[in-house]
């Protein structure tokens, strides 16, 4: 039985760049990055980010936290000790796709620039009503058409700006989003916005070297896709508290009986949001530094 829910939103801001990948293509990107479906953005799917959610909370929760308690926030697993004798447990915490919020672009008036779209302001204050927020959260929907842009960001920019080899006009018209709370932030339109993350990616060229030669091996050649770092996503994160009836083993001695008791939503959100916190890693390549991210919790409503 769920019980009431609570809801926050986690804000990923990429240290390094992220390959949450897609699989092998045949395309010209040996390795390409996890796009939505109908939009074709770059996103990073629910499962791995929950994933690194669990990895995370595994790695540094308090010692005294068994791993019972890892089961009861992110459902059953074997990995984590599961007695296979009780039945599966579904998760406390259930996790959204980490969306992009805004994407880093190259640009003539700093290194670089971020740049959202009106699509993309509509999807974010349509979440944010979701989750509770959407009165104390002020998002500004404008419509931006063709090579137009409005600066919504702490700094005031205007005229001519260059994004990698496109040009923006930006209106002296200002208007600064509460949520984003980031500088050089640029309003486009959702055209130029497509073209930004369809082909401003970060591209990287891999090779193996062979020990003997010291040359590269025949057919190592392959090119990785990248969510260049500076890029911001966000993910909703919904925590529900659970009670003894979930458990059909009526056995006393069950070792979740002592930490389910009681266990109400707001308890597991201070569990999670308390341990994952700071930075945590994302997707692959973990030992070569991909994927670190600083997250920022944002409280929503009951």
């Amino acid at each position: 039985m769920l019980k009431k829910e609570l809801c926050s939103i986690c804000k990923f801001y990429a240290v390094s760049p992220i390959h949450a990948g897609s699989g092998a293509s045949t395309s010209a990107v040996d390795l390409p990055i996890q796009r939505e479906r109908h939009t074709n953005w770059p996103h990073l799917q629910a499962s791995g980010v929950k994933g690194a959610f669990r990895a995370h909370f595994r790695n540094f929760a308090n010692k005294n936290n068994n791993k019972q308690l890892i089961n009861l926030v992110f459902g059953s697993d074997e990995q984590d000790d599961w007695d296979k004798k009780i039945d599966n447990l579904p998760g406390a915490m259930s996790v959204s796709d980490a969306r992009l919020l805004a994407f880093p672009m190259r640009s003539n008036i700093a290194p670089f620039v971020w740049v959202t779209c009106p699509s993309v302001l509509k999807r974010l204050k349509t979440d944010l009503q979701y989750i509770g927020l959407g009165e104390e959260m002020t998002i500004h929907e404008q419509n931006i058409q063709e090579d137009k842009a409005v600066s919504i960001g702490s700094d005031n920019i205007s005229g001519q700006v260059v994004l990698e080899d496109a040009v923006v006009n930006v209106s002296d018209q200002k208007s600064e989003d509460k949520f984003f709370q980031i500088e050089r932030l640029l309003l486009i339109s959702d055209e130029m916005f497509d073209y930004a993350v369809s082909y401003c990616t970060e591209i990287q060229t891999n090779i193996k070297i062979n020990s003997k030669t010291g040359t590269a091996d025949d057919g190592s050649l392959r090119y990785q896709e990248f969510l260049p770092a500076d890029s911001v996503l966000y993910a909703i994160v919904h925590y529900s508290g659970r009670d003894l009836g979930e458990i059909n083993n009526d056995d006393k001695q069950n070792p979740l009986a002592v930490l389910i008791k009681d266990m109400n939503a707001e308890m597991i959100k201070n569990h999670v949001e308390d341990t994952v916190k700071d930075f945590i890693q994302i997707g692959g390549d973990e030992t070569l530094g991909k994927g670190i991210c600083k997250i920022t919790w944002l409280e929503g409503g009951a």
